[in-house]
């Protein structure tokens, strides 16, 4: 086992349950490409930061395994470089990166994707619930299959739902990798309540915006 320090550009974001952030696909300016396992810490901090063009530096384990002569490298440390924009087609967003990851990194021992709703009986069963919690995101699958049948204009309409009816700061829109539905897309799953849809249109966006969330005074 060594460290390694290396420094790049994320190309893809692996998620597991399609939500739980477990690898990061890092390119160096040499064009090197590595799959980097993420340290349990790691995963919640950095959980709604780690996008597809983001520039990180990251700091960790390098293990080689004597039987196999596999590697895997365990990312301990990222720092994320926001001075380049990364390239999503959610880009009304970029800038609530950074605010989400300074309110992150003062909570270190944030839940995953938990974020605190008032639920009627109704809304515990999963049907016709609205949640307005700040933190609220909405994960849009970019894998190929998806991006095919129209997964970029799903976001880019969400993108001006969200901001037409001022949710912009309330919700998050998350770009991932696969969501394990590939010939059902485009994908998206709504968090915390983890409501999931597959074959969306970008005219059904209104709707489960309506659906899902809603201000409170």
């Amino acid at each position: 086992m060594t460290k390694f320090i290396l420094e790049g550009q994320i190309q893809e974001v692996t998620v597991k349950d399609g939500y739980k952030l477990k690898y990061i696909h890092v390119e160096t300016p040499a064009g090197n490409n590595y799959i980097i396992k993420l340290a349990k810490p790691l995963r919640k901090i950095f959980a709604s930061v780690l996008i597809p063009g983001l520039g990180v530096k990251v700091t960790g384990e390098r293990t080689v395994y004597r039987k196999t002569g596999e590697e895997e490298l365990k990312a301990l440390k990222i720092v994320p470089d926001f001075s380049k924009n990364a390239t999503t087609p959610c880009q009304n967003h970029s800038v609530g990166l950074v605010e989400t990851l300074s309110s992150q990194l003062k909570e270190q021992k944030l839940s995953e994707t938990k974020h605190s709703c008032s639920k009627s009986p109704q809304e515990i069963t999963g049907t016709n619930s609205k949640c307005a919690a700040k933190k609220a995101q909405i994960l849009v699958c970019q894998k190929s299959d998806c991006q095919k049948r129209g997964a970029g204009k799903v976001c880019k309409a969400l993108s001006e739902v969200l901001s037409d009816r001022g949710l912009q700061d309330h919700v998050t829109i998350k770009k991932t990798g696969c969501l394990k539905k590939c010939k059902a897309g485009p994908n998206l799953v709504i968090m915390p309540n983890k409501a999931r849809y597959s074959r969306i249109s970008s005219s059904e966006v209104p709707d489960v915006i309506e659906k899902h969330f809603s201000l409170e005074a």
